[in-house]
């Protein structure tokens, strides 16, 4: 029987993993909602090293403009969307309790319970009811989810 390991996520900052030449790096950017509302910067962006892979934006939500805790959190890469020509990315649909309900982040304290916590709150109510409940981690087939598609982030370019 095969050994589920988890695979300790890295931030790009410090590491040698290489942003796409055609992919902009987007550490700095401003975040919003789909209306504009600025929700904080993008602060670092984590990836698995053994994939090459981002998984999560650091979202810095301090000094927003939607009441949100001053904290760092983890967003699942597919959740945003990329808009390059106004070097933004927005995060359409959250709620400010999702936000709030967010684990800080802790790149010291990144495992299977705070990958699954993020996934259950960022998931709908309704999606969360038709998904399938997560009784062991399997870090490979967790990341074959929307949450991490990163196509979704990258072929959402142009305006808002």
């Amino acid at each position: 029987m095969e050994q589920n390991t988890y695979r300790s996520l890295q931030e790009l900052t410090g590491s040698d993993f290489q942003i796409v030449d055609n992919e902009p790096n987007i550490i700095g950017w401003e975040v919003k909602d789909e209306i504009g509302t600025y929700i904080g910067e993008v602060e670092e962006l984590l990836f698995d090293p053994q994939t090459r892979a981002v998984r999560y934006l650091i979202i810095d939500l301090d000094d927003n403009g939607m009441n949100l805790e001053d904290k760092k959190v983890m967003i699942p890469l597919g959740i945003a969307h990329l808009h390059s020509n106004d070097d933004e990315v927005v995060l359409p649909g959250l709620h400010i309790d999702q936000y709030n309900a967010l684990p800080d982040y802790d790149k010291d304290d990144i495992g299977p319970d705070t990958e699954v916590l993020i996934r259950s709150v960022i998931g709908s109510p309704a999606a969360l009811r038709i998904e399938d409940s997560i009784t062991e981690f399997d870090q490979n087939e967790f990341y074959n989810h929307h949450h991490f598609d990163k196509g979704r982030f990258y072929q959402r370019g142009g305006g808002r």
